[in-house]
């Protein structure tokens, strides 16, 4: 880097070999990642015919203002010649006091006279430019002095330089920029945080390893996505315990406390300069969550809030009540985890939580850390919220607290709720059980309804690991649920509200058909949610979208796919929609995983791949996310046989659900990883895969423990086994016994794939029964392997590719490709040949002659090409140091292997133009 006279001052050539940017590392060493967008603006302003001469960068402290103007001066400021500049509150209070550093350089004549200075100035670095462009780089622009912002503006108003200026408060930026930026000289660029793709990079490139999906989303939700925060975060995150390194992935661990001493150091800005009376104020409202106004202003002066509220560190809120809350949750977490017991009963004794505004969770918390006593009526609605958020370890902690809780039918339900979200059904079945025993199992209510539900799901649960071997079905405990509808009918006629009966129903079908497809009795389920479906929206867009989802697994499972796809199309919008009233949102996320799991099963790779590439959205996030998305995502890869990119995503997922499975999906992730790593050829961690696979509990699910059951033969095959097409013969049969077709026909297509053609007309009989295109194309994939027909191939090998069934479409157009070269159907080689080359985007004639040549030997290439050009025999064997007749037998084999007669056909094939390239043998014309 070349150094000049000031160490403000300094020119940007730094670059790697090549002409490739250097990387610039911003705080805590870490890479500039993301702001495409803001980088290519800037880039633009240095244009010569630019109209803006710069940019205006704002954003709050940390969100990476100074790393920007400094990776965009390293990118496209080799040959320009940058003036730092600082403001400072010391330096605001003097004259010309940013640029000091400049004015010693001055004659004291020259420094005499504003205008003076400023044309000394800009002869100065002029001279120190020698020609280059000048940029000037300004941060903490709203410090500057009057003085110093009108020298650098005039410098930009001339066009003697172009400016960069970062501020974090545009709204006290000097009157000169604000001119330049009316005028049009200077564009505005605000830094919105960083999207989660790109917080999960920075993690990734600081953390030097990959990073669960879980881990990164909520190390992006507590920073906001400020790139400062962000750091800070996960270094007290990783010293914590809280995120640790599993076989090289990061994850997270939601049992272990963070205390964020760096968090809270890097916030710091945001509480330097308040009171006493402002910090206690702020560490109540982050205990309690809100607090009603009339409350806190009955107890502390009204001018401490009002400060605390043009600071933007509180916020109004109208709830039952007008309430006050903290603005930013992030630093609630981190005032949280600063605070210690003692100091919680203190503030509690000052200002306690009111039990109609304040945080539910938020108040027990505060209360039971506090060693005081949580109400029943707390304890009940902190333990609902925090099912409701996906917290079942704090839900059974607030239960627990009060010493009653089993005579409460609405207690013992939260309980029973959570214990069961922590994937515990026989425990789920115990707290009922202990709940009957005090003897209120007479006392019927809404609670009694919803537990009887309860125990239905606990009883498909605890028979997860029975059902896909025993073939075990939803009778067993299906009585719970009959149980649970004459109950409701009990109530609704003793008077129930309309509404609370409706909303139980509404329980009801969706328990049954939860029940009904988790053990894989796709009929019934489909004929059950029809009529429901049909009924349209009277019970509520939301109801009708989740029971959509269970009735596009049915379809999709039977014979419906294109009926499906189609209701699929339909309800992903609705579930996506994270402001839907009546639709909670995480169970939107489970409706989209199995919509996006049956797309999968049914072929669909395409639409599937579609789907998630809209719940991501253009602003990377989506209230379907977490593990869930990243385990979508692996599979969705492993269908496609894109091995490197499913492990991208399982890798991570298996590791984070190693750590906590309530739902039971490390079974199925770790056998479609198997599969993944086996791809790659890394065979012992496929190994490692099927075993972990083979040692925890089954999903508790059919379709589940069927994804894991395909993927394990289909990993054993690539080890080595034997026995896989035959184990997927089997599996089809089954399939077929219990009507879910679209597997039957995964498993006998993957059977007729490893060679076994014994299964290809079977495979054709049940694709024939199918709707939707991939049944289609294995129809196509059936004829042709059965008849050796490589047209048919083809057809199904071009189907595969626009399903996005990579693997299939490579290896189906191989065998097409065998089959007509041992037919000697040149036509149909070298067309294969020449859709490859267009395929990868080659078009030189040597990539269609190796594509020809690649069955011949090594040396059988080296003499098929010197006889094509009209090389003797005589001087090919001179040239190789072997004997004419050794030449000669080359020739035999090279012609019996391309189907050739002669060295003019040989030259023909090796030597054919692209003028036919286009042309497609007659029997693959058309579009089916």
């Amino acid at each position: 880097m070349e150094k000049h006279h000031s160490s403000d001052a300094y020119s940007l050539v730094a670059r790697t070999a090549g002409g490739v940017p250097a990387p610039i590392r911003q705080g805590h060493d870490s890479p500039f990642l993301g702001r495409t967008a803001l980088v290519q603006a800037m880039a633009g302003c240095l244009t010569p015919d630019s109209t803006a001469s710069g940019s205006l960068i704002i954003g709050e402290a940390g969100s990476g203002k100074s790393a920007l103007m400094r990776h965009v001066l390293a990118l496209y400021g080799q040959d320009v010649y940058t003036v730092n500049v600082r403001g400072s509150a010391f330096a605001g209070r003097t004259a010309f006091g940013a640029l000091t550093f400049l004015l010693s350089e001055l004659d004291p004549e020259s420094a005499s006279h504003p205008v003076l200075i400023l044309r000394g100035l800009s002869e100065l670095i002029r001279e120190r430019a020698q020609g280059r462009q000048v940029i000037l780089a300004v941060d903490n622009a709203e410090e500057l002095d009057e003085f110093s912002a009108m020298v650098l503006s005039q410098m930009v108003a001339n066009r003697s330089a172009h400016m960069f200026a970062a501020f974090r408060d545009f709204s006290a930026a000097p009157a000169e920029f604000m001119g330049l930026w009316r005028e049009g000289l200077l564009a505005r660029l605000d830094l919105e945080p960083l999207l989660p793709p790109e917080c999960s990079h920075l993690l990734e490139s600081e953390l030097r390893g990959p990073v669960s999906r879980a881990a990164a989303e909520e190390l992006t939700g507590i920073s906001g996505g400020n790139p400062s925060l962000l750091l800070a975060a996960a270094e007290d995150y990783r010293e914590s315990g809280r995120i640790r390194s599993w076989d090289g992935v990061w994850v997270l661990d939601r049992a272990r406390e963070c205390a964020f001493p760096r968090l809270a150091s890097t916030m710091g800005t945001k509480l330097a300069g308040l009171l006493d009376v402002q910090r206690e104020l702020l560490d109540v409202f982050a205990l309690a969550g809100a607090l009603p106004l009339s409350q806190v202003l009955e107890r502390v002066d009204s001018r401490q809030v009002d400060a605390l509220q043009e600071a933007g560190l509180l916020q109004l809120e109208h709830r039952t009540v007008p309430a006050l809350s903290l603005v930013d949750p992030g630093l609630g977490m981190v005032l949280r985890g600063r605070i210690d017991p003692g100091r919680r009963r203190e503030l509690l004794e000052k200002l306690p939580p009111d039990p109609v505004v304040s945080c539910p969770v938020h108040a027990a918390r505060w209360l039971l850390s506090s060693g005081a006593k949580v109400p029943a009526e707390l304890a009940l609605a902190a333990a609902r919220a925090a099912n409701a958020e996906g917290d079942p370890l704090s839900a059974a902690a607030f239960i627990a607290a009060d010493p009653n809780h089993l005579s409460s039918p609405a207690a013992v339900l939260e309980l029973a709720r959570a214990v069961l979200a922590g994937g515990d059904a026989a425990g789920t079945s115990d707290v009922v059980t202990r709940h009957r025993a005090f003897g209120a199992s007479g006392v019927r209510s809404p609670e009694t309804v919803r537990l009887l539900i309860v125990e239905a799901e606990a009883g498909c649960r605890a028979m997860a690991e029975q059902q896909f071997e025993a073939g075990s079905s939803s009778k067993a405990h299906s009585t719970r649920l009959e149980e649970a509808e004459q109950v409701l009918a009990v109530l609704a006629a003793d008077g129930l509200a309309r509404g609370e009966s409706a909303q139980l129903e509404r329980e009801l079908i969706l328990a049954r058909a939860r029940c009904l497809t988790q053990h894989g009795e796709y009929g019934q389920a489909a004929d059950f949610l029809s009529g429901v479906y049909a009924r349209g929206d009277e019970n509520g867009r939301g109801f009708r979208a989740l029971v959509g989802s269970w009735l596009c697994v049915a379809w999709g499972m039977t014979d419906r796919q294109s009926d499906a796809l189609e209701l699929a199309a339909a309800l992903w919008p609705l579930l996506s929609d994270a402001q839907e009233p009546d639709l909670d949102a995480r169970e939107a996320s489970r409706a989209q995983a199995r919509i996006l799991h049956v797309l999968m099963i049914s072929g669909a790779l395409d639409s599937a791949a579609e789907f998630l590439a809209r719940a991501t959205g253009k602003e990377g996030a989506s209230s379907f996310g977490g593990t869930l998305h990243e385990i979508c995502e692996g599979v969705l890869h492993a269908f496609a046989g894109r091995g490197a990119a499913a492990t991208a995503r399982l890798l991570p997922a298996a590791r984070q659900l190693a750590i906590s499975d309530p739902g039971g999906l490390l079974h199925t992730v770790s056998a479609v990883a198997a599969y993944a790593a086996a791809l790659q050829g890394q065979n012992q961690r496929a190994e490692e895969h099927l075993r972990t696979a083979g040692s925890v509990p089954a999903t508790p699910s059919w379709a589940l423990q069927r994804t894991a059951a395909h993927f394990a033969v289909l990993a054993g095959n690539v080890l080595g086994s034997v026995d896989s097409a035959e184990a997927l013969s089997e599996m089809a049969a089954k399939d077929e016994e219990r009507g879910a077709g679209a597997y039957a026909v995964l498993s006998l297509l993957g059977a007729v794939r490893l060679g076994d053609l014994s299964q290809a007309q079977q495979l054709l009989d049940t694709a024939s029964g199918l709707q939707g295109r991939f049944a289609r194309l294995c129809e196509d994939y059936a004829k042709g392997a059965a008849s050796c027909d490589p047209q048919l191939l083809l057809l199904a090998a071009d189907a595969a590719a626009a399903l996005g069934h990579e693997l299939l479409s490579r290896e189906t157009g191989e065998r097409a490709l065998q089959i007509a070269a041992g037919a000697g159907d040149r036509a149909t080689v070298r067309f294969i040949h020449r859709t490859r080359r267009l395929q990868s985007g080659e078009s030189e004639n040597d990539a269609e002659i190796e594509d020809c040549l690649r069955g011949l030997t090594g040396r059988e290439r080296v003499i098929a090409r010197q006889a094509a050009a009209g090389t003797s025999n005589k001087m090919i064997a001179t040239e190789l140091s072997i004997s004419v007749r050794t030449v000669e037998g080359h020739l035999y084999q090279i012609y019996s292997k391309l189907h050739v007669g002669s060295r003019r056909e040989l030259a023909k094939l090796l030597t054919a133009g692209h003028a036919d390239s286009s042309i497609r043998p007659n029997a693959v014309q058309g579009v089916r």
